[in-house]
């Protein structure tokens, strides 16, 4: 039984309850409403989202890791990076194995993509790791993700907008971080009290959270620069995992100037006519993988810009072929792997 959040609670921690399709072991999930998954992506909630992690996080020594988790917290965990007043590095998991020197594996249970990555130098040692979550249903993925990373730092801090768990698995997590030395801390950020925004800024680092080569990330954001330039698109499409090139050059311009900001997702949701009211499903590749577009609205100029990873380009010409039945103009951009 999921409990609702505290009355306290601040509006940008609110999840929308959705139905998982296919997945009987976990029947329902919960998902955000500002990360672009079922409408735009609303900054200005993931900005105090950011600024409630920021308040609620101890003084963060460096260096500090800040690891998101694909797909749902990747979002999250660049908006809380990004607001941060010392420099950290920020990293994301994801379910493709991606070309990278250096690297971690571990398993997400009762997931449609059960096996994660991590790019990241095994021989740098961390003072803290902050690991950011939607929602923490059970730990499992947590416990994983922990015991993968205790020999980069002993320290752990986690930042959910909604914990879940029951109190048994809590305390079974904390008594087996104890045992191994790690110390371990939750924090559910529905329970941070919100106090008026602080005259700061955020830094605005130039992230690599997938640790791409600086030649390919360059040359993914020239062309993007480009499109913008000639085509002027009204909506802009992150595809799957590749929202960190998107996401910094759309938080480049002006607020008044920017397109919407939508994501296409591996998440399999049905639709239940409140939160999720249409669902276009792209077939995939032949591994099987299927990808979802909800709650899709024509932007007002009719022109959709897309831009996802090389291994994705057959989603990139499913989405094409979207558009065009909805006589809208796309285009779009690949990134190279690596």
């Amino acid at each position: 039984m999921f409990s609702n959040p505290p009355a306290c609670a601040h509006p940008s921690t609110h999840l929308w309850q959705v139905e998982r399709d296919g997945n009987p072991l976990r029947r329902l999930g919960h998902v955000s409403p500002f990360i672009g998954k079922l409408g735009p992506l609303d900054s200005a909630a993931l900005d105090e989202i950011g600024q409630l992690t920021r308040a609620a996080l101890p003084d963060l020594p460096q260096p500090t890791l800040v690891i998101g988790m694909t797909e749902s917290s990747l979002l999250l965990a660049f908006f809380m990076a990004l607001w941060q007043q010392k420099p950290v590095d920020l990293r994301f998991t994801t379910r493709y194995e991606r070309e990278s020197e250096n690297k971690i594996a571990f398993r997400e249970p009762h997931s449609h993509g059960p096996q994660h990555f991590l790019a990241l130098d095994d021989a740098r040692r961390y003072s803290q790791i902050v690991i950011i979550e939607d929602e923490l249903t059970t730990g499992a993925t947590l416990h994983n993700l922990i015991l993968a990373v205790t020999g980069i730092s002993r320290r752990i801090f986690v930042a959910t907008l909604r914990d879940l768990r029951p109190q048994n698995l809590r305390d079974e997590l904390q008594n087996e971080m104890q045992n191994l030395g790690v110390t371990l801390e939750v924090l559910s950020l529905e329970t941070v009290a919100w106090q008026s925004k602080p005259e700061i800024a955020p830094l605005r680092p130039l992230f690599n959270p997938f640790g791409r080569r600086e030649s390919n990330r360059a040359a993914a954001s020239q062309a993007l620069e480009t499109q913008w330039a000639e085509f002027q698109p009204g909506l802009l499409v992150m595809i799957s995992e590749c929202v960190d090139i998107a996401l910094q050059f759309w938080l480049q311009l002006p607020a008044n100037a920017r397109p919407e900001l939508r994501q296409i997702t591996r998440s399999p949701w049905k639709v239940d006519g409140e939160y999720i009211r249409s669902a276009q499903v792209f077939p995939g590749d032949d591994a099987g993988s299927r990808y979802f577009f909800y709650n899709f609205a024509p932007p007002p100029n009719c022109r959709a810009l897309w831009i996802g990873e090389e291994f994705n380009a057959l989603i990139g010409e499913q989405a094409d072929s979207f558009f065009a039945s909805q006589n809208i103009e796309s285009r779009g951009i690949l990134v190279a792997d690596g």
